[in-house]
């Protein structure tokens, strides 16, 4: 039987036309290239190349068998590519879309320097999802923690500050609170409590309390702060890069810590992969380092 890495050496001639090109692609010198044409001859009983000081060039016989080859060796090369792919680990997260958009992703590219072969297949979702009968290997969830049947992993608990467009404020420090009496407030259709909570908390009232632009994502409303539509009460975390480039401020104010927080959770009944170990720790590590930023 003929070798195959002769073979694919005959093939990669049979293509590129040149020598060098197919050691090369071979990841052979052109001398070991010249010996595992020989070898193929010899053992196929067949001239297949011509030696006349020019190169390599294809005899009728080798241009019969390049033929017959076709394009075996990419099939071959494309299924074990394919092959690889499929043994690259997958990782299937569910979480909330503010918490995905505004700190998991954006952070995301440092656990994937960590972990290079981790496939990441992340889902957001406003429902629970069952960790034993759906396809997730873990979920980020928004509460207090007091779910049964699963392990569960305090990430931060949430707070809400005030924050909004430095040209908001026409100039003016954000000294007192009473402030933001004279701007108007955004709200976000799915967390429409949360500045009646945080007024509460400051001892303050505001005409917009229960009326206002509304929006319907949290992201949405951090975006109309950003364009001066108005102030908006929200998760420090999840507008740290905008603090930072000054498209918001975050006055000095009351800052009211919630009952509820973000959590890691898995079921318990499911074996812990190194995918999803790591996962956990990097998440817990990365939420510490941004506590200490607060």
């Amino acid at each position: 039987m003929a070798s195959l890495r002769a073979l694919h050496a005959f093939s990669l001639l049979a293509r590129h036309g040149r020598a060098s090109l197919a050691a090369e692609k071979l990841g052979v010198s052109p001398s070991a290239l010249s010996h595992l044409m020989r070898k193929l001859e010899s053992e196929l009983g067949a001239t297949l190349v011509n030696r006349d000081g020019r190169g390599l060039t294809l005899t009728e016989e080798g241009q019969r068998l390049a033929l017959s080859l076709g394009d075996a060796f990419d099939r071959i090369e494309e299924a074990v590519d394919s092959f690889k792919r499929r043994g690259r680990t997958e990782l299937r997260i569910s979480t909330v879309s503010t918490f995905a958009t505004r700190w998991l992703i954006p952070r995301l590219p440092a656990f994937q320097a960590e972990q290079p072969d981790v496939e990441l297949l992340l889902s957001t979702s406003t429902r629970m999802v069952d960790l034993d009968r759906e396809n997730y290997d873990c979920a980020i969830r928004l509460g207090t923690g007091n779910w049964t049947g699963v392990e569960c992993h305090l990430l931060w608990q949430e707070h809400l500050a005030v924050a909004m467009a430095p040209s908001l404020l026409n100039g003016k420090e954000p000294a007192e609170a009473s402030l933001l009496s004279n701007l108007p407030l955004l709200h976000s259709s799915s967390r429409r409590g949360d500045w009646t909570a945080w007024l509460e908390e400051a001892h303050l009232t505001h005409p917009d309390i229960a009326s206002g632009t509304v929006l319907q994502s949290r992201d949405l409303a951090i975006q109309a702060a950003i364009a001066g539509m108005g102030a908006i009460v929200i998760d420090r975390r999840f507008i740290s890069q905008e603090l930072e480039a000054g498209h918001l401020i975050s006055p000095d104010w009351t800052v009211l810590e919630l009952e509820t927080g973000y959590w890691f959770v898995r079921s318990p009944t499911r074996t812990l992969t190194r995918p999803v170990g790591a996962f956990r720790t990097w998440l817990q590590a990365t939420a510490e380092g941004d506590v200490s930023r607060l």
